[in-house]
Protein backbone atom coordinates (compact mmCIF):
# COMPACT_ATOMS: atom_id res chain seq x y z
CA UNK A 1 0.00 0.00 0.00
CA UNK A 2 3.03 2.53 1.03
CA UNK A 3 4.64 1.76 -2.51
CA UNK A 4 1.89 3.16 -5.06
CA UNK A 5 1.33 6.48 -2.86
CA UNK A 6 4.84 7.24 -2.61
CA UNK A 7 4.90 6.39 -6.38
CA UNK A 8 1.91 8.94 -6.72
CA UNK A 9 3.21 11.85 -4.68
CA UNK A 10 6.68 11.54 -6.50
CA UNK A 11 5.03 11.76 -9.77
CA UNK A 12 2.91 14.96 -8.32
CA UNK A 13 6.43 16.18 -7.24
CA UNK A 14 7.81 15.90 -10.76
CA UNK A 15 5.11 17.41 -12.54
CA UNK A 16 5.05 20.58 -10.32
CA UNK A 17 8.66 21.14 -10.44
CA UNK A 18 9.52 20.44 -14.34
CA UNK A 19 7.79 23.51 -15.51
CA UNK A 20 9.61 25.25 -12.79
CA UNK A 21 12.90 23.99 -13.97
CA UNK A 22 12.12 25.18 -17.41
CA UNK A 23 11.20 28.44 -16.56
CA UNK A 24 14.29 29.38 -14.80
CA UNK A 25 16.32 29.03 -18.03
CA UNK A 26 18.02 32.39 -19.17
CA UNK A 27 16.31 33.84 -21.95
CA UNK A 28 19.73 35.99 -23.72
CA UNK A 29 21.71 33.83 -25.84
CA UNK A 30 22.51 33.68 -29.56
CA UNK A 31 19.93 32.42 -32.49
CA UNK A 32 20.87 29.50 -34.02
CA UNK A 33 18.42 29.78 -36.99
CA UNK A 34 18.18 31.91 -40.23
CA UNK A 35 17.28 34.85 -40.20
CA UNK A 36 13.35 35.38 -38.27
CA UNK A 37 13.61 32.00 -37.15
CA UNK A 38 12.26 30.07 -34.20
CA UNK A 39 15.67 28.27 -33.34
CA UNK A 40 17.92 28.96 -30.31
CA UNK A 41 16.46 31.05 -27.62
CA UNK A 42 16.61 34.60 -29.09
CA UNK A 43 14.49 35.02 -32.58
CA UNK A 44 12.17 37.17 -33.04
CA UNK A 45 8.38 37.24 -31.91
CA UNK A 46 5.16 37.04 -33.93
CA UNK A 47 4.27 40.15 -35.68
CA UNK A 48 0.61 40.22 -35.68
CA UNK A 49 0.05 43.23 -36.93
CA UNK A 50 -1.64 44.18 -40.28
CA UNK A 51 -4.96 44.43 -41.80
CA UNK A 52 -7.61 41.47 -42.60
CA UNK A 53 -10.29 41.74 -45.27
CA UNK A 54 -13.65 39.62 -44.32
CA UNK A 55 -16.94 39.22 -46.29
CA UNK A 56 -19.73 38.92 -43.71
CA UNK A 57 -23.31 36.78 -44.33
CA UNK A 58 -26.43 35.67 -42.94
CA UNK A 59 -29.42 36.40 -40.90
CA UNK A 60 -31.34 39.61 -40.06
CA UNK A 61 -34.84 39.71 -38.05
CA UNK A 62 -36.06 42.69 -37.11
CA UNK A 63 -37.70 43.42 -33.94
CA UNK A 64 -40.78 45.10 -35.33
CA UNK A 65 -42.19 45.51 -39.13
CA UNK A 66 -40.20 47.66 -41.67
CA UNK A 67 -41.81 50.80 -42.39
CA UNK A 68 -44.71 50.43 -45.20
CA UNK A 69 -43.14 50.74 -48.46
CA UNK A 70 -39.48 50.01 -47.64
CA UNK A 71 -37.89 47.09 -49.74
CA UNK A 72 -39.10 43.50 -49.20
CA UNK A 73 -36.68 40.51 -48.78
CA UNK A 74 -36.03 37.74 -47.33
CA UNK A 75 -34.61 38.21 -43.77
CA UNK A 76 -30.68 37.83 -45.00
CA UNK A 77 -27.91 40.42 -45.07
CA UNK A 78 -24.65 40.75 -46.66
CA UNK A 79 -21.68 42.85 -45.53
CA UNK A 80 -17.79 43.69 -45.48
CA UNK A 81 -15.19 44.04 -42.62
CA UNK A 82 -12.14 45.70 -42.85
CA UNK A 83 -10.14 45.52 -39.82
CA UNK A 84 -6.22 47.22 -38.65
CA UNK A 85 -5.12 44.71 -36.00
CA UNK A 86 -3.01 46.01 -33.01
CA UNK A 87 -1.87 42.65 -31.81
CA UNK A 88 -3.67 39.22 -31.83
CA UNK A 89 -6.20 40.01 -28.82
CA UNK A 90 -7.52 43.14 -30.38
CA UNK A 91 -8.27 45.31 -33.86
CA UNK A 92 -10.32 48.22 -35.22
CA UNK A 93 -13.06 47.20 -37.11
CA UNK A 94 -14.79 49.17 -39.94
CA UNK A 95 -17.96 47.49 -41.12
CA UNK A 96 -20.76 47.88 -43.45
CA UNK A 97 -24.00 45.60 -44.15
CA UNK A 98 -26.99 45.45 -46.36
CA UNK A 99 -30.28 44.18 -44.74
CA UNK A 100 -32.46 43.38 -47.60
CA UNK A 101 -35.78 42.74 -45.87
CA UNK A 102 -36.57 46.10 -45.05
CA UNK A 103 -33.05 47.83 -46.65
CA UNK A 104 -31.66 49.17 -43.95
CA UNK A 105 -27.83 50.03 -44.29
CA UNK A 106 -25.52 49.63 -41.17
CA UNK A 107 -22.36 51.18 -40.91
CA UNK A 108 -20.17 51.04 -38.07
CA UNK A 109 -16.77 51.44 -36.37
CA UNK A 110 -15.17 49.80 -33.27
CA UNK A 111 -12.78 47.71 -31.44
CA UNK A 112 -13.14 43.70 -31.26
CA UNK A 113 -11.09 42.25 -28.38
CA UNK A 114 -9.87 38.62 -28.54
CA UNK A 115 -9.20 35.61 -25.63
CA UNK A 116 -5.84 33.96 -26.34
CA UNK A 117 -6.55 30.22 -27.76
CA UNK A 118 -5.69 28.16 -31.04
CA UNK A 119 -7.18 27.07 -32.77
CA UNK A 120 -10.27 28.95 -31.69
CA UNK A 121 -10.60 32.85 -29.80
CA UNK A 122 -13.89 34.22 -28.82
CA UNK A 123 -14.44 37.86 -29.28
CA UNK A 124 -16.90 40.76 -27.92
CA UNK A 125 -16.42 44.44 -29.09
CA UNK A 126 -18.59 47.29 -29.38
CA UNK A 127 -19.25 49.30 -32.40
CA UNK A 128 -21.15 51.96 -33.27
CA UNK A 129 -21.94 54.61 -36.36
CA UNK A 130 -24.69 54.83 -38.95
CA UNK A 131 -28.29 53.04 -39.15
CA UNK A 132 -30.23 54.19 -42.51
CA UNK A 133 -33.72 53.27 -42.32
CA UNK A 134 -35.71 53.58 -45.57
CA UNK A 135 -39.00 55.29 -46.01
CA UNK A 136 -39.70 58.19 -43.69
CA UNK A 137 -37.39 56.62 -40.89
CA UNK A 138 -33.88 58.21 -41.89
CA UNK A 139 -30.68 58.20 -40.15
CA UNK A 140 -30.20 57.13 -36.95
CA UNK A 141 -26.84 56.67 -34.67
CA UNK A 142 -26.74 53.23 -33.39
CA UNK A 143 -25.11 50.61 -30.92
CA UNK A 144 -23.70 47.59 -32.00
CA UNK A 145 -22.39 44.89 -29.64
CA UNK A 146 -20.58 41.78 -30.91
CA UNK A 147 -20.04 38.31 -29.58
CA UNK A 148 -18.56 35.24 -31.11
CA UNK A 149 -15.72 33.14 -31.96
CA UNK A 150 -13.22 33.12 -34.64
CA UNK A 151 -10.80 31.11 -36.06
CA UNK A 152 -7.47 30.84 -38.47
CA UNK A 153 -7.11 28.47 -40.75
CA UNK A 154 -4.27 27.43 -43.36
CA UNK A 155 -0.42 26.60 -43.48
CA UNK A 156 0.49 30.53 -42.18
CA UNK A 157 -3.07 31.19 -39.90
CA UNK A 158 -3.62 33.53 -42.76
CA UNK A 159 -7.88 32.75 -43.62
CA UNK A 160 -9.92 33.83 -40.98
CA UNK A 161 -13.58 32.50 -40.47
CA UNK A 162 -15.91 33.25 -37.73
CA UNK A 163 -19.45 32.85 -36.54
CA UNK A 164 -20.86 36.39 -34.70
CA UNK A 165 -24.06 37.59 -33.20
CA UNK A 166 -25.00 40.91 -33.09
CA UNK A 167 -28.18 43.30 -32.16
CA UNK A 168 -28.05 47.00 -34.20
CA UNK A 169 -29.67 49.26 -31.86
CA UNK A 170 -30.69 52.52 -33.65
CA UNK A 171 -31.06 55.14 -30.97
CA UNK A 172 -34.17 56.72 -31.42
CA UNK A 173 -36.38 54.18 -32.92
CA UNK A 174 -36.22 52.18 -35.55
CA UNK A 175 -36.69 48.46 -33.73
CA UNK A 176 -33.63 46.49 -33.32
CA UNK A 177 -32.25 43.93 -35.93
CA UNK A 178 -30.65 40.98 -34.72
CA UNK A 179 -27.55 39.79 -37.29
CA UNK A 180 -26.24 35.94 -36.83
CA UNK A 181 -23.37 35.92 -39.09
CA UNK A 182 -20.64 33.87 -40.44
CA UNK A 183 -17.67 35.40 -41.71
CA UNK A 184 -14.64 34.42 -43.95
CA UNK A 185 -11.56 36.69 -44.77
CA UNK A 186 -7.44 36.98 -45.21
CA UNK A 187 -5.04 38.47 -42.95
CA UNK A 188 -2.46 40.37 -44.92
Amino acid sequence: MKRPVTLCGALALLAVAAPLTASAQERDGRTDGPEESEYGKGGYGDNRRGVSLQFDWGAAIHSQQPPAGAPEGPPLFVGATVSLWGDDWYRLDFSGAYVFDGGRFIGNVGPTFRTWGWPVAFTAGLKAGAIVIPEGEGLRFGLSPQIGAEMFLGRRDRILMGLHYSPDIPIGGGGVTNRLFMNIGYRF
